[in-house]
């Protein structure tokens, strides 16, 4: 079986607190098997990042600002009612959303450098993937990905403490052979909106649908 592929990953220093918790709370002491699981996810499903590509292609200000609000919000052990859950929620009513008060957080603003080893045949998709989707690097697709995890919240279907043991060997295969058939599947995300809306939502109207959502998102973070 081919090595594992280390990569230097930057990234925001403003998450880099939730990020420790949320990598403890799955019960990894490395950064490696959180980022390798919402990498097979992403690979997996094969969805369209248009909210958080919106976020990364955003100014710095606007992103930081964004970070923060995460931060902010995320409680270890939580369900899956992070603040994209509870945004689609009130779908129809995104303008009101923006209306909060400010409260004053740490500043950390520096990029944090951390190492993620990557299955040989996952990195050879990913280095393809992060460039499709339209991020500006693959350390920008990673914190896409966990921007995304904190937005909703709640526990992963499954976990790989170690990312040398069987189940991340399984876990590769299983993400391979998804890969290699092809076909876009529906995200949590694409359910929610769904039941917001009461009905089917084609492919076309969920994303402006998530455009929506992404503008009150910056709406929202900027407000505070």
């Amino acid at each position: 079986m081919p090595r594992g592929v280390r990569k230097s990953i930057m990234l925001p220093g403003l998450l880099a607190p939730a990020v420790k918790q949320r990598c403890a709370e799955f019960g990894h002491s490395t950064l490696t098997p959180y980022a390798v699981e919402l990498v097979c996810y992403d690979l997996r499903s094969d969805a369209k990042h248009e909210i958080t590509v919106a976020i990364a292609c955003d100014t710095q200000a606007a992103q930081d600002a964004f970070d923060r609000e995460l931060v902010s919000r995320y409680q270890p052990g939580q369900k899956r009612e992070g603040l994209l859950v509870q945004i689609v929620e009130r779908i129809h009513h995104l303008q009101d959303l923006a209306a909060r008060s400010r409260h004053d957080l740490p500043v950390q603003l520096s990029a944090v450098r951390d190492r993620v080893t990557f299955p040989f045949d996952i990195w050879r998709l990913v280095d393809v993937r992060w460039q499709d989707l339209g991020y500006p690097s693959v350390s920008a697709y990673l914190t896409g990905l966990i921007r995304y995890d904190l937005l909703v919240g709640g526990p992963h279907s499954s976990t790989t403490a170690d990312p040398r043991s069987k189940l991340q060997r399984k876990l590769t295969r299983k993400t391979l052979a998804a890969y290699r058939r092809g076909g876009r599947r529906k995200i949590l995300l694409d359910h929610l909106i769904e039941e917001a809306e009461g009905h089917p939502v084609p492919q076309e109207e969920l994303q402006r649908v998530k455009m929506r959502i992404a503008k009150a998102l910056r709406d929202i973070s900027i407000a505070r």
